[in-house]
C-alpha cells in the first residue's frame, strides 16, 4: 500500500435528535392527476405497445439513453429506487415528452409472461380518473444528515453557515405531526394487496424537457417502488411533437432488490453526491415526484459523472439497515482500491467511523436504519480507476456488511 494519508474533509452522521424521527419522504396523500386528453392517451398507448414489443423481442437499451439508479430501504416492505435517465438526443427533440416506466418480475433468471398492464386496463375502461402515483413510500426512521457534508468541516467559513442551516432545520420540524402523517400513510399502504398478475410497478409521465446551457445532455429524475426480487425495468420515451413520424426510444435494465426486511445487517446503494442541501420544508407531493433525490428536508445532488479531478472531494451517502440497538456499536471502514493492469490492490483508507446510540436515530420496533456520509479529498489520488469499498461492522450482532462503488480520477 502506498504511504499516502487521506485527508478526511467531513464525517456526518444521521440525525440523532428525537424530533427528526420518522419524517415522511412524501406528504400523506399522493398528488391527484388530471384526466388524459386524446393526444396524451394516444401517446401512452403507443408507449405501452412499444414496450410490449421490446419485452417480447428481449430488446436492450437504445444508445441515446443512459441510466443510473440507487436502491434504498423504505417502509412497507418496499424499496425506494430513485433513478436518473440521461437523454443524449439533440435539443430539438423531446421538448414535449411522454414517458412510461414498467417493471416486470423475473423468476429463476427468466422474465415472467403472466403479468399484464393495469394502465392498459384503465385506459380500456375509459381512463377518466387517473390512478394515483405508485412510488409513494417513506424513508424512515432516520433522515438524511442535517447540514450536509459541510456540517463537520474544519473550515469555519464552510462550517458556520452549515451549522446555522442545521439548527434552523431542527427548529422547524414538528415531530408529532410528521410521525402521525407517516403512520397514517403506512397503514394505507399496508392495506393494499398487490395483484400477482399485473406488473409490480407501472407509471407514466408527461413532461417538458428543456435543453441545458452548454449543450449538456438532458436529465430526467424519477423513482419507482419495488418489493424484494429480480426485475426487468423498461423506460420508454416518445417525442409528442413527432409522434406520427418517430418511434419511442426504450431502455431496459435488470435489477435485483435486496431483502432489507429481516435481521441481517445491510447497506443501501452508495450514492456519490456533489452536495446535500437543507430545505426549509419538505417538497410538496407534486414537486417530490420530479425530485426523487430529496428526502424530507435534505436535497441530495448526485454527481453527474463518476469521473473526478484530483482537486475534487468525493462524498458518499448511504443507509445502514438492521443494526443492533439499543447500545448500538457500529464501525464503518472506507477502503480505496486501485484497479490497474487487471489487478485490484488497496490504495489507502480513512480512519474508521464509529457510530453509537448518540449518533443514530432512535430505533423503531423491529427495525433500524440510518443515513450516514463521508467526504474525502482526492488530492493524493493519481489518475486511474478506483473503487470505494464501505464495510460496516456491528459489534452487537457480530455481523458485517459491505458495498462498493467505482470512480475515476483524471
Amino acid at each position: 500500500m502506498r504511504g499516502r494519508r487521506l485527508v478526511t474533509i467531513a464525517i456526518v452522521l444521521a440525525c440523532s435528535a428525537p424530533s427528526t424521527l420518522s419524517t415522511a419522504l412524501r406528504a400523506a396523500e399522493p398528488p391527484r392527476r388530471k384526466p388524459l386528453d386524446p393526444g396524451q392517451r394516444a401517446a401512452l398507448v403507443a408507449l405501452i405497445n412499444a414496450v410490449d414489443v421490446a419485452q417480447q423481442r428481449d430488446a436492450d437499451a437504445d444508445a441515446s439513453l443512459t441510466w443510473d439508479n440507487h436502491i434504498l430501504k423504505a417502509r412497507d416492505q418496499t424499496a425506494y429506487v430513485p433513478f436518473r435517465l440521461t437523454l443524449a438526443a439533440n435539443g430539438d427533440t423531446f421538448k414535449s415528452t411522454a414517458m412510461y416506466v414498467r417493471a416486470v418480475s423475473r423468476h429463476d433468471g427468466f422474465r415472467t409472461t403472466e403479468e399484464h398492464s393495469a394502465v392498459r386496463d384503465w385506459l380500456a375502461r375509459g381512463g377518466d380518473a387517473p390512478p394515483p402515483r405508485r412510488e409513494t413510500v417513506f424513508i424512515g426512521p432516520g433522515e438524511m444528515p442535517i447540514g450536509g457534508p459541510a456540517a463537520s468541516s474544519g473550515r469555519r467559513s464552510v462550517q458556520g453557515p452549515a451549522e446555522a442551516s442545521a439548527i434552523l432545520g431542527l427548529q422547524q420540524r414538528d415531530y408529532e405531526k410528521q410521525k402521525a402523517a407517516a403512520e397514517a400513510a403506512k397503514k394505507r399502504t399496508e392495506t393494499r394487496e398487490r395483484d400477482p398478475y399485473v406488473f409490480p410497478y407501472e407509471e407514466y409521465y408527461f413532461l417538458d424537457l428543456k435543453s441545458p446551457p452548454g449543450g449538456d445532455s438532458r436529465l430526467v429524475e424519477r423513482a419507482l417502488a419495488l418489493p424484494p426480487g429480480e426485475y426487468d425495468v423498461y423506460v420508454a420515451l416518445l417525442d409528442r411533437a413527432r409522434q406520427k413520424s418517430s418511434s419511442p426510444v426504450i431502455l431496459r435494465r435488470t435489477m435485483t432488490i435486496p431483502d432489507y426486511w429481516n435481521d441481517r445487517l445491510a447497506l443501501s446503494s452508495l450514492m456519490l453526491v456533489s452536495a446535500i442541501n437543507t430545505l426549509k420544508a419538505p417538497l410538496s407531493p407534486a414537486l417530490q415526484v420530479e425530485h426523487p433525490y430529496t428526502f424530507g428536508h435534505a436535497e441530495v445532488l448526485p454527481v453527474a459523472t463518476r469521473t473526478f479531478a484530483a482537486t475534487d472531494v468525493l462524498s458518499v451517502v448511504y443507509q445502514i439497515c438492521n443494526y443492533g440497538a439499543p447500545d448500538a456499536d457500529l464501525t464503518a471502514e472506507y477502503n480505496f482500491f486501485e484497479n490497474a493492469n487487471g489487478a485490484r490492490r488497496l490504495f489507502n483508507r480513512t480512519p474508521p467511523q464509529h457510530l453509537t446510540d448518540n449518533d443514530l436515530p432512535q430505533p423503531e420496533p423491529w427495525q433500524t436504519q440510518a443515513f450516514t456520509s463521508q467526504s474525502v479529498s482526492l488530492h493524493s489520488f493519481p489518475p486511474g480507476q478506483y473503487e470505494l469499498e464501505v464495510t460496516v461492522r456491528d459489534r452487537l450482532t457480530r455481523s458485517m456488511a459491505k458495498e462498493a462503488v467505482a470512480f475515476t480520477v483524471k
